[in-house]
Parts: structure tokens; sequence; C-alpha cells
């Protein structure tokens, strides 16, 4: 039995393409939703990776204007998303995140509008559908009290409460910053009470933590 039966998951585009498709983790991971789909209700949002990288660093060298290259960003968010949904056997959604949040079964989505991360949609689905957690999957293994890529001395958070989160992350997005979890999402969860978990790709370490048993990960409540 799933000790979970509603979950979001926001998926880091970095994660899907971080320079081509990541053929093994869309394998591992498309098994697992198909594992467990006739047990809990799973909506997906997921990130722009290399695709929409790519349109955001020559938008200057072509004479695009950000706005510009943010809807194009958007739209590859989309665009991973559409994949995902055709892999994972769900139905692929560009309505509001609250609605999407609201239906049965399994939804993948990306960015909905200009101005929000997918984490803050997949914030907005948790909404919505009442979700038990909200499931990062990014590139390290949880929260740090620091950037551990930049950080020798960062150490790692197996849990903490909002107030943490946001001493350490802020409370706002700027430019060039690094946020394992964006933190206008954090906004959104803390005040609908909505469980994060921050994980790494590991997806059998994602299968214990769905399952009930111990991950390694980072819980913020």
């Amino acid at each position: 039995m799933m000790a979970k039966n509603k979950i979001v998951f926001s998926i880091g585009g970095s994660i899907v393409i971080p320079e081509e498709l990541d053929v093994d983790f869309l394998k591992k991971f498309s098994s697992l939703i198909k594992k467990y789909k006739n047990k809990t209700n799973f909506s997906i949002v997921v990130g722009g990776g290399k695709t929409a990288r790519m349109f955001q660093k020559k938008r200057e060298e072509l004479g695009m204007d950000e706005y510009t290259a943010h809807e194009i960003g958007t739209k590859a968010t989309q665009l991973n998303a559409l994949f995902v949904a055709r892999l994972v056997g769900g139905k692929f959604s560009t309505e509001h995140p609250e609605k999407i949040g609201k239906k049965k079964g399994v939804h993948v989505s990306g960015g909905y509008k200009i101005g929000w991360t997918t984490d803050t949609d997949a914030a907005y689905i948790a909404k919505g559908m009442k979700a038990d957690y909200l499931v990062n999957l990014t590139d390290v293994k949880g929260m740090y009290t620091k950037d551990p890529r930049k950080h020798k001395d960062a150490k790692f958070l197996p849990a903490l409460g909002w107030k943490e989160f946001f001493k350490i992350m802020g409370h706002k997005i700027v430019p060039g910053g690094h946020y394992v979890f964006d933190p206008i999402a954090g906004k959104v969860c803390q005040k609908n009470k909505i469980k994060v978990v921050i994980v790494s790709k590991d997806l059998r370490n994602l299968e214990n933590f769905l399952k009930g048993k111990r991950f390694i990960g980072t819980i913020i409540s």
C-alpha cells in the first residue's frame, strides 16, 4: 500500500534534459508512475531544461526582448511536459494549476504563465489537490544551509520549518540566484499547509519515500 495518495511532482528541467534527454531517468520514472498510478493521484509539472536555457541565453544576441524569451521558455516546459505525459500514460494539460489539481488520474503540465516558475505551478496544483506532499526532484539530495556546489561547509538538512527555509532561501527570486525550491512557491505551500519534500533523481530513494520507508531527502513543513 502506498503511504501517500495525493502527490504533486515538480521535476526540474535539468533532470529531464540536462544536455540531451535523460533516457534512463525517463524510462525509470515512467515505470514508477505506471506502477503506482492506480493507487495514488499524481500530478507532474516539468521544467524547461536546456531548451529553455538556450533561448534565454541567446535572447540578446538575437535581439529578443526578455518577455518573449520567457514566453518561449514557458512553451519549452510545455513541450517537455507533453513528452513526459505520453511516456507515463498521463493527460497533458495547459489549464490553470488549481483546476488541474482537482482532477483525478495522472496529469502532466509545464509552465502556466510568465512570471511563475514550474515550482509555483506545482504549488498551486498541490493547493487544488489538497496534496499530501509536493515532491521536488532536483540535482541535489535535499536542502542545505548553503549551496553545496559552492560551499564545502554546507550542512544537509533532513527536515526544517518554513521560517528556517525562508531564512536560507530568502523571500523572492533574484536574477542569477540558485533555488533548490522557489521561495514564491514556498509561500503558497506554507499558507496552504502543504508539505514539501526535496529529493534527488535517485528513483529507488523516491520509491522508498512513496512507500513510507526511510529515504534521503528534506521535508519542509
